[in-house]
């Protein structure tokens, strides 16, 4: 039995073209506020609801088969022409599987729901902190206001709590409220 940490093991081996397919449903996920079981239990019923996260896994070789991409590309409503890349991708030659925390032309909701599945919002942040976060993982800069609108659908939909501003923190922050578990 490993006794290694989650940080200290290696990416797994994949090819580009698994690499993207993994890319275009995590964002198809993201955008419609999915949680990789929600997705799992639509695209393979029969195979239990962890076969998403283990595919989006950066230390797993798991990676979408034929049947799940048709399934994916159905249920979440993702045109052809956004699955399939344009230009070709190397079909042979492996890679190390990435999990990039917000992808190139995510939108701004999912962007914020990947940085909470991703743990970002464990402690408070500001809207400017998140913004300024967010912005490095994109080739434009996004405006100031770009990330508000999902911050606050993220609060109504109770998933981040509001931390008023105190003596020490003069802005409201935004924090994963402690009755959501997004891995659930």
């Amino acid at each position: 039995m490993s006794s290694k940490k989650k940080s200290d093991k290696n990416p797994a081996k994949i090819t580009a073209l698994a690499q993207h397919y993994i890319d275009v449903f995590r964002n198809g996920r993201l955008e419609r506020g999915m949680s990789p079981e929600e997705l799992s239990k639509e695209i393979s019923p029969f195979e239990g609801d962890s076969l998403v996260r283990k595919i989006e896994n950066q230390f797993t070789s798991n990676k979408y088969t034929p049947a799940t991409i048709k399934r994916a590309m159905v249920f979440l409503k993702i045109p052809s022409y956004i699955v399939f890349p344009t230009t070709l991708l190397s079909s042979d030659t492996l890679q190390e599987k990435t999990k990039l925390i917000i992808l190139k032309g995510m939108t701004a909701i999912a962007a914020v729901r990947s940085l909470l599945e991703e743990g970002y919002f464990e402690e408070g942040r500001t809207r400017h902190e998140t913004w300024e976060f967010a912005n490095g993982f994109y080739e434009e800069k996004k405006s100031e206001k770009f990330f508000d609108p999902a911050l606050e659908a993220l609060y109504n939909e109770g998933k981040l709590i509001k931390l008023e501003p105190d003596a020490t923190n003069k802005l409201i922050r935004f924090q994963r409220n402690p009755e959501y578990d997004p891995s659930e």
